[in-house]
């Protein structure tokens, strides 16, 4: 029989199974990690309670049928870390076994095993809250004194009681130190393995969060070499990461010396911030990049890499353009915007000179007979004083100062005239070929729009030339809508059409340009050559006269353009035709103008038509002189734009006096009144300074007849 010491020692010695034990726990947790708590409290209580049994087969005797050993510290550590299940069945293993061994002890010791159980109940409720080496002690402690009374069952009580006493200090010791440093290397390795997990979550999370960056992150070493870069650069780049890894950063960029600014803020402030740069992709093209990186030093603060974050902003970086693209334009609108102001400030002005020469002039001309050599001098004084008018109108229109007057006109004339100057302007190393049918009929359209269309398209023709050498195709006719096999896509209705055809042979209009080639400021030229208005304004010129355009090109061999205008039809031809009326009259007619040239001239038309004229420079007296005398005047004719008071003033005020009195407005520009408003205030006529001495015969005429009829 062992007691003391002896005992304490033996007990000890069995403690190495728990070596073996705290091994089998580690496997244990790892395996049945993600199966439910019911499987692995099961195989907690198998596992512990094979050892359990193992340590019976080390039997110490401490009294005739009674032996001891380690089994009650396992069913309770069995408890204590797999739970009551685990407790349960750990328990029940080594009880029937403990019976299979029999003696005296038997019973006692079965009591002692569901006393332990009992105990590892406990610790399992009560370990989530030993959080130290002392609370683990008194749990120890604790768990044997449940574990000892079992001794009080060995044959009567008073023997039981006896042996107790002699158990307590070397037993409880050994059970204690048992359950105490057990419990110990148990929660060391369920810390250890909590601990693992965590660690593999965080890294699968990482991970997971590496995977699914948008943006690229990446890591280089000193020489630039990839060491880490994220899968997203495969979406961004092209490139999947094994393609990339080793690799020298430098050799993506469009421009190196971008890299060596790169490096260069790197060494200076340690870091960069929205570095953009454009990079290469594997299919060759470049996505713009904006990239936030960091210096990686050593321990000896040596620099040993880089770690960065790239994103793309090939989106912004089109926003971008997009904004600099209308700010150009609202800065060449801003430009178009003064050339009005500016076109609007002199029209007047040189629209009075124009009219002084045109009317004196004309006069002039009148003098002289048929075939004489001054009268036709003065007829090319005339002409070149007309062109100045069409000039001022051009410039007006292009400067949206005026509407367009659409007249029916012979449109192979215009194509002609705009032919002999762009002949003049392009150089004598490009070949014109002219193709025009003369026959191709009439037109309702304004002339200065359609010459603006042909010079437009042959400038563009001419600037897609290489080295300033090929040709330009100019042809006109007439076609059916029946024969245009694109009608319908061109939304062209039925009816006959004019074909302006202008082809070229240059360098052509890529696909990717095609779409929008009639954007307002949009170009492809050199700077200088062209502001991205010629094929827009042509767009709109076509769009505004009912008529469609279209075009092919094909890249290095060149482009042909085709403008389909609808000819006008024979009503509109016969309301153009101009009725014949007499020129002359005789009713009087009050003239007010502040240019006291053209109230001499206006004088001398009219009394040479036959009228009766009072005439003035100043408008207050003219308003004086027709207030005296409201009925001594059949008309008014008044300039809009004068010092005292404005044309559109007096004639109200005229009206005001004598409602039916007809008044006739002429100016030579205004921004405040046009033929439209001059209507709704009861003008009879709007007249556009300069015009000639039978547009004046006429109107006057057509103005007192229609108040005769009235």
């Amino acid at each position: 029989m062992l007691s003391g010491t002896a005992l304490f020692l033996g007990l000890f010695s069995n403690l190495a199974i728990f070596i073996i034990l705290i091994a089998a726990y580690g496997f244990l947790n790892s395996y049945f990690e993600k199966s439910g708590p019911f499987k692995r409290q099961a195989a907690v209580g198998l596992s512990f309670g094979f050892f359990a049994i193992a340590c019976m087969f080390v039997q110490i005797p401490v009294f005739e049928g009674v032996i001891v050993d380690q089994r009650n510290a396992i069913v309770a550590l069995s408890g204590a870390f797999g739970g009551p299940l685990s407790a349960l069945v750990c328990g029940a293993m080594a009880a029937a076994f403990r019976v299979f061994l029999g003696g005296a002890g038997t019973l006692a010791g079965v009591v002692g095993l569901g006393l332990a159980a009992l105990a590892g109940g406990g610790l399992y409720i009560l370990r989530s809250r030993v959080d130290t080496v002392l609370k683990a002690a008194l749990g120890a402690l604790a768990a044997t004194i449940v574990i000892l009374p079992g001794f009080l069952l060995v044959g009567d009580l008073q023997t039981g009681w006896a042996l107790l006493k002699v158990m307590v200090l070397p037993y409880g010791s050994a059970i204690s130190l048992g359950i105490f440093l057990g419990g110990l290397l148990l929660a060391h390795e369920e810390s250890r393995h909590v601990a693992e997990g965590e660690q593999k979550l965080s890294e699968k999370r990482f991970r997971e969060l590496f995977e699914s960056l948008i943006d690229v992150s990446y890591r280089t070493d000193s020489e630039g070499n990839f060491l880490i870069i994220s899968p997203s650069s495969e979406k961004m780049f092209g490139y999947r990461p094994d393609e990339v890894l080793g690799r020298r950063i430098a050799n993506f960029y469009k421009d190196p010396s971008r890299r060596d600014d790169f490096i260069e803020l790197l060494q200076r402030d340690g870091r960069v911030d929205n570095f953009e740069a454009e990079i290469r992709k594997k299919d060759g093209t470049f996505v713009w990049v904006s990239t936030n990186a960091k210096a990686i030093t050593d321990a000896a603060g040596s620099f040993c890499g880089v770690e960065g974050i790239t994103r793309d902003i090939s989106q912004l970086k089109k926003v971008e353009e997009e904004k600099f693209r209308l700010e150009e334009g609202l800065r060449q609108s801003q430009k178009m915007e003064a050339v009005g102001t500016l076109a609007g400030g002199i029209a007047h002005d040189f629209n009075n000179i124009l009219s002084a020469v045109i009317g004196y002039t004309e006069l002039a001309i009148d003098r002289f007979p048929e075939g004489s050599e001054d009268k036709e001098d003065l007829q090319a004084v005339l002409a070149a004083a007309l062109r100045g008018k069409e000039m001022t109108n051009q410039i007006l229109m292009f400067s949206r100062k005026r509407k367009p007057d659409k007249e029916l006109i012979q449109a192979s004339s215009v194509i002609e005239e705009a032919v002999r100057l762009l002949r003049k302007t392009i150089p004598a190393s490009v070949k014109i070929n002219v193709d025009i049918d003369h026959h191709a009929g009439f037109l309702l359209a304004d002339p200065t729009q359609i010459h603006q269309v042909v010079f437009n398209l042959c400038t563009n023709a001419y600037h897609s030339l290489e080295n300033e050498k090929g040709e330009i195709n100019i042809q006109f006719k007439p076609v059916k809508v029946e024969d245009i096999s694109e009608a319908k896509q061109l939304n062209l209705k039925e009816g006959d059409y004019a074909l302006l055809m202008v082809t070229d042979t240059g360098r052509g209009i890529d696909k990717q340009t095609m779409p929008r080639i009639f954007e307002p400021f949009f170009t492809t030229k050199d700077q200088g050559r062209g502001t991205g208005m010629g094929l827009s304004v042509v767009h709109g010129i076509v769009q505004d006269h009912q008529g469609a355009i279209d075009f092919t090109s094909e890249a290095g061999v060149g482009s042909s353009f085709r403008i389909f205008l609808p000819l006008a039809n024979d009503e509109c031809r016969s309301a153009s035709i101009p009725k014949l009326k007499p020129r002359c009259g005789t009713e009087n007619i009050l003239l007010i103008d502040d240019d006291a040239s053209l109230v001499k001239l206006g004088r001398m038309v009219l009394e040479k038509l036959g009228y009766k004229v009072f005439a003035t420079s100043s408008g207050k007296e003219g308003l004086d002189k027709f207030r005296a005398d409201p009925g001594a005047f059949d008309l008014i004719l008044t300039d809009q734009t004068m010092p005292e008071m404005s044309g559109d003033f007096l004639a109200s005020e005229a009206m005001r006096i004598r409602s039916n009195i007809p008044v006739i407005i002429c100016t030579g520009h205004s921004s405040t009144l046009d033929a439209e408003k001059a209507r709704a205030l009861g003008v009879r006529a709007f007249l556009m300074k300069p015009f000639d001495q039978s547009v004046l015969a006429d109107t006057l005429r057509r103005v007192l007849d229609d108040q005769g009829q009235g």
